[in-house]
């Protein structure tokens, strides 16, 4: 570790034909201003690579306590060598610094950032923030990753949401190496669903779980980046089918409670659960209980409720339904994957 002070500097804005092709820049770009009249900085780590080739953003911690995707940018860059690299990477391990400091989901004005995309010129805090967050930054981007957990008391598997109708998003969602897909179209306000809608080819993934560090996780989510920039030709070797392993569902949606109580959750994530199988009980104070929770469809357990506090109308098991096999000329590394995209 070296004791020489490092300087990071801040701009107004990311000007990628102004860095020197071949290495790692980190640099701040600063947003709107915070309470102490002074900019709220992003730290952005960018890539540049030696050849021309696609602009690849990873965004993580759109939510301040979803941290796994922090760390696997961490990883990636150790991985990258730029002088070997074709286009660019522009990392952003920390998206929602206010969010980050309070360890909260949520802005600073207690607005979730990821439903307000692409936010106002002229807006409340979090609006603003929004607005300079995206054109000052993602619009620069050829493609989005971005990066989330679940919710505080909540645990996810390792999966991804997409539209997998859209050619270029199903490529990126297969390129992927995850437990589980879910098709999911666009929601507004979403920073997936405005990348999209202005040209920038989006997926979410979801890496377990929050205000953690979930290195298997990492590793996986990892891989699967690695290989997406394979398929793009940003680094050498070959690409690899990821999706033979995992559960593709057509759609998911969450089972609730009815009534409120002590909750216990019994399925573990990715297991798959029968329509009729109980997959909850909710007791009362006392230990007796009070509703049996069963699953009303067969599907597979995207995620789950782990607080045992349960008011009525609880979320308590996300369920992902009507599994589909992928199309094997729709798989990158498949013997019949027909390039095109």
């Amino acid at each position: 570790m070296s004791n020489d002070i490092v300087l990071i500097k801040t701009k107004d804005d990311l000007e990628i034909s102004e860095l020197e092709p071949g290495e790692v820049h980190r640099i701040y770009v600063q947003l709107t201003d915070n309470s102490l009249g002074v900019p709220w900085k992003v730290p952005l780590v960018v890539v540049k690579g030696v050849e021309e080739g696609p602009i690849f953003g990873i965004t993580a911690a759109l939510h301040g306590n979803e941290l796994n995707g922090i760390s696997t940018i961490f990883k990636l860059i150790e991985e990258i060598d730029p002088k070997k690299l074709k286009g660019s990477l522009i990392l952003v391990p920390i998206s929602n610094i206010p969010g980050y400091l309070m360890k909260s989901r949520y802005f600073s004005d207690s607005v979730d950032l990821n439903r307000i995309m692409p936010g106002k010129p002229d807006g409340i805090t979090s609006n603003l923030y929004a607005h300079y967050f995206t054109s000052k930054i993602v619009k620069k981007f050829d493609y989005l990753l971005d990066l989330h957990t679940a919710s505080h008391g909540r645990v996810n598997s390792l999966y991804i949401r997409a539209d997998l109708d859209n050619e270029v998003t199903r490529t990126l969602a297969y390129l992927q190496n995850p437990q589980i897909i879910v098709k999911k179209f666009d929601v507004e306000g979403t920073l997936r669903g405005w990348a999209n809608e202005n040209g920038i080819p989006s997926i979410t993934i979801e890496i377990g779980n929050p205000s953690a560090f979930q290195h298997s996780l990492i590793d996986e989510t990892l891989e699967g980046i690695l290989n997406t920039m394979r398929h793009y030709g940003m680094i050498e070797g070959e690409v690899k089918d990821m999706v033979t392993d995992a559960i593709i569902c057509d759609n998911s949606y969450w089972i609730y409670s009815k009534k409120g109580g002590i909750v216990d959750v019994h399925p573990s994530l990715a297991d798959k659960v029968q329509k009729g199988q109980r997959i909850a009980i909710v007791y009362d104070v006392f230990g007796q209980i009070r509703e049996e929770i069963l699953a009303n469809k067969n599907g597979v357990v995207i995620g789950k409720n782990i607080n045992p506090n349960c008011d009525a109308g609880t979320r308590v098991l996300h369920l992902g339904v009507n599994l589909i096999e992928p199309k094997p000329e729709s798989i990158p590394g498949h013997d019949d994957f027909a390039l095109g995209d």
